[in-house]
């Protein structure tokens, strides 16, 4: 496929339609209903509101129909190469993440090791003051408590270098393990499930915590 072919759209009747529609808005501002002859001329002005309206729609789609299927040939034609890449970055994530994470499980490995052996030699040399202490010798009690204090515990540094216009964020999630434990800031109402019982039972039965109320809605042929 070398072209997609989008016609010239013309959008004429579409001014002529803003300048009715605004007129009629205003014109219909002023009507009050006052009584049965009124109450029918409010039923005719939106009778004609509607036709105006499927006439808008119907001129509506005969641009954006073919509009619409262009771009549906558009987003078709990249598709493709366009998921391929996806999955290559996905591969090379999940592949640089995976060695991030050994590379920081070795760093942890290897820092708990030395700070193990950290804390075994600050322990050794507080017991050899305090011996030292017990048998008299406060000079070089003080000698074993001065090298003790010394003795910090390492942290190594990251072992994997940063790679310019690379890096990693950290993105959190919750699972719900139970729900009913959730405090009640936490839970939402279902209103689909409620409106659909809404309409079902059309207030005949009650719902703990709930109202229903109706609203009505103007229906008409054109």
């Amino acid at each position: 496929m070398k072209k997609i072919t989008i016609p010239e759209v013309d959008v004429t009747c579409v001014d002529i339609a803003i300048k009715e529609s605004e007129q009629s808005l205003a014109e219909v501002r002023m009507v009050a209903i006052i009584d049965q002859p009124s109450y029918e001329n409010v039923s005719n002005i939106r009778k004609i509101a509607n036709s105006r309206i499927k006439a808008l729609e119907e001129v509506r789609r005969g641009i954006t129909v073919p509009i619409d299927t262009a771009k549906k040939k558009i987003m078709d034609l990249f598709r493709g190469p366009t998921a391929a890449y996806e999955q290559v970055v996905s591969i090379c994530d999940k592949g640089m993440i995976a060695w991030i994470d050994k590379q920081e499980r070795i760093r942890q490995e290897q820092e708990r090791k030395l700070q193990a052996e950290s804390e075994k030699k600050r322990r050794e040399l507080e017991a050899k003051a305090e011996a030292a202490r017990a048998a008299g010798k406060e000079e070089k009690a003080e000698r074993y408590e001065v090298k003790a204090a010394e003795v910090i515990a390492p942290v190594l540094a990251p072992t994997v270098e940063q790679i310019k216009g690379v890096h990693f964020t950290e993105r959190w999630y919750a699972d719900v393990l139970d729900f009913k434990a959730l405090p009640d800031d936490y839970k939402l109402p279902d209103m689909v499930k409620l409106n659909k019982m809404a309409q079902a039972v059309k207030g005949t039965i009650t719902i703990p915590g709930v109202t229903f109320r109706k609203e009505k809605i103007v229906n008409s042929r054109s």
